[in-house]
């Protein structure tokens, strides 16, 4: 079985080439709690926390009468839990931990102007890493202190090549080409080689063009390394999103593709396992990174390398393919235990390309190639395309420069750098299968319909991190519910909810949520003051599917915060909220 790149390389893309975000993170031992002004705990507050709270230290009572706590290690969230659910404390909430802001990137592409080989000049290249709809919110990561310090990344994929922008971040040695086919990999022999250079790929000279017909050297390893671990801060070409992390490249693909069973033995060695033949790796991979893939089941031997690869700990993040098919179609995105990334634009649309289902566990932007992540139309300069490093040679490796790509290949390093980001702020390893929920957990839900499934949402790195340094993910600011306008296409997988708040004034006679349309099973949770969630409400209607109401009489003012919970997966649901 022979795998490719997932690149578009239709003709319509050949030729183409401040302030830190807020981030915040929480203090996994602290508790914030308030009681109700009018209330006996208020009055006797040390009496109230030893039956509320019995084990948390009293660390200050602040002016206006809250108390800070300090409790055991994993006790926070059942005491959290235990004192919102009691009807004398106002509120209960971990303590917020500020960091100092981070230095912006001095890195030209990142938001500068750059003018192209084009003759034009444009800003903010590298929007995906920031903007606020369909970027990936690396700077509130990075923030948070996740740079991917002391994590190593492999890229399995055509090789690398020499530039200013990666070579201090590549392990010593280079990684390692396992390519075998000599016809693919344009060697003399089939002896696996050290060093995972990118020989080149090209396709539009014979013997290749009879083959395969493609196009020039696609450099798709380069691109794919930029992504994840370009060097950052050194005021030259682009920004990386695991910047201190570590690159590992794997030369597996090259004219024509490469053959699944070399990929197989890559996933091996590059997460630390023996491969006959081959010495032992010194720098095994914690994240490995595969954008590529074919159509067909899953082989078995790619199946067995990956289980090796999860259980010695390595999160395999997987692109899900350039078909506008399901990705079940599709190899290895369609094997188990690994994180498949669908591909959105800078608009927060589905790529029009990008393959579709079940199976995506989250979206990353890929670059949509046309004016508003339209399928057709005008090429949009630069939000269009992921730059990245890149080299300038047609057929063998020259000079390194910068390039626009398109594709879910473009999507998956995204994630790969989130996991390493992830993995560098841990307080102990998580497991691939734990990096999988917390990743789709945390994911922003679309800002648009998405016409077919690509995921629990847009992948956020400042809450993906965030996650990590707590173990759970945090419920986030709600969104603000217009009493005029309900808000449409809300979309959860089973079990996640999306938060919404809506401020009642004094005298109000009634508050009615109504949620409609859409598929699947999403039930509504009320609640005044805080968070809403199943086990912690003040009203709730749990009818199959999405016809919820809660209707509550003469209501108590102040914010009122709405859960839409999904008792199963849901999308395309509309709410509403009538004050009278």
């Amino acid at each position: 079985m022979q795998l490719h790149k997932h690149i578009l390389r239709g003709a319509a893309f050949l030729s183409l080439l401040s302030l830190v975000g807020s981030a915040h993170a929480y203090d996994p031992n602290r508790i914030v709690v308030k009681f109700r002004d009018t209330s006996v705990a208020r009055m006797q507050p040390a009496m109230a926390l030893r039956t509320l709270a019995p084990g948390a230290q009293s660390v200050q009572r602040m002016a206006n009468g809250t108390q800070v706590l300090r409790v055991g290690k994993g006790q926070a969230d059942a005491t959290i839990a235990k004192l919102s659910k009691h009807r004398d404390v106002q509120y209960a909430v971990r303590d917020l931990v500020l960091q100092r802001a981070q230095a912006v990137p001095d890195d030209p592409w990142y938001r500068n102007y750059i003018e192209l080989d084009n003759g034009r000049g444009y800003k903010q290249m590298q929007a995906d890493l920031y903007d606020w709809r369909g970027g990936v919110n690396a700077p509130a990561a990075w923030a948070q202190g996740a740079t991917g310090k002391g994590i190593v990344v492999a890229v399995l994929d055509t090789g690398i090549t020499a530039h200013p922008d990666l070579d201090a971040n590549v392990v010593a040695g280079a990684g390692y080409d396992f390519m075998t086919d000599p016809f693919q990999s344009g060697r003399a022999d089939s002896t696996r080689k050290p060093g995972g250079w990118d020989l080149g790929d090209w396709e539009h000279l014979s013997p290749y063009l009879e083959a395969c017909k493609g196009g020039k050297s696609s450099w798709h390893g380069t691109h794919v390394a930029g992504t994840i671990a370009a060097v950052t801060h050194n005021g030259q070409y682009m920004a990386g999103m695991a910047y201190d992390a570590k690159l590992l490249p794997m030369r597996v693909l090259g004219h024509c593709g490469g053959n699944a069973s070399d990929i197989a033995a890559a996933v091996t060695w590059a997460s630390g396992g023996t491969v006959t033949g081959v010495p032992a790796n010194a720098t095994p991979a914690e994240v490995l990174n595969l954008s590529l893939g074919g159509p067909g089941a899953c082989p078995i031997y790619m199946q067995e390398a990956i289980d090796g690869a999860v259980a010695r700990g390595s999160t395999v993040v997987v692109a899900a393919g350039n078909n506008d098919r399901n990705a079940q179609e599709f190899t290895p995105a369609n094997c188990k235990n690994v994180i498949v990334v669908g591909a959105s634009g800078l608009t927060g649309r589905r790529a029009f390309y990008s393959n579709w289902g079940d199976i995506v566990t989250v979206a990353a932007p890929g670059g949509g190639g046309f004016l508003n992540d339209q399928n057709r139309g005008n090429v949009w300069f630069p939000g269009g395309f992921i730059w990245s490093t890149f080299n300038s040679g047609a057929t063998g490796p020259e000079n390194p420069k910068m390039e626009g790509n398109v594709g879910t290949s473009m999507a998956a390093p995204h994630v790969a750098a989130i996991v390493a980001m992830m993995q560098s702020v841990a307080p102990t390893p998580y497991t691939p299968a734990e990096i999988a929920t917390l990743l789709a957990d945390s994911a922003r839900m679309f800002p648009m319909p998405i016409d077919k499934k690509i995921g629990s949402g847009i992948v956020d790195a400042g809450l993906a991190v965030e996650a990590a340094k707590i173990g759970f993910v945090q419920p986030p600011r709600p969104t603000d519910l217009s009493t005029h306008t309900p808000i449409q296409h809300i979309h959860a997988k089973a079990a996640q909810a999306r938060h919404f708040a809506v401020t009642v004034p004094e005298n109000t006679t009634r508050l009615t949520l109504r949620s409609y349309a859409g598929t699947g099973d999403a039930d509504l949770y009320l609640r005044l003051g805080q968070h809403a969630f199943p086990d912690a409400h003040d009203a709730k209607s749990v009818r199959p599917g999405n016809n919820g109401i809660v209707v509550i009489d003469a209501p108590a003012a102040g914010k009122w915060h709405v859960a839409v919970h999904g008792a199963k997966a849901f999308s395309g649901v509309s709410l509403r909220a009538t004050v009278e």
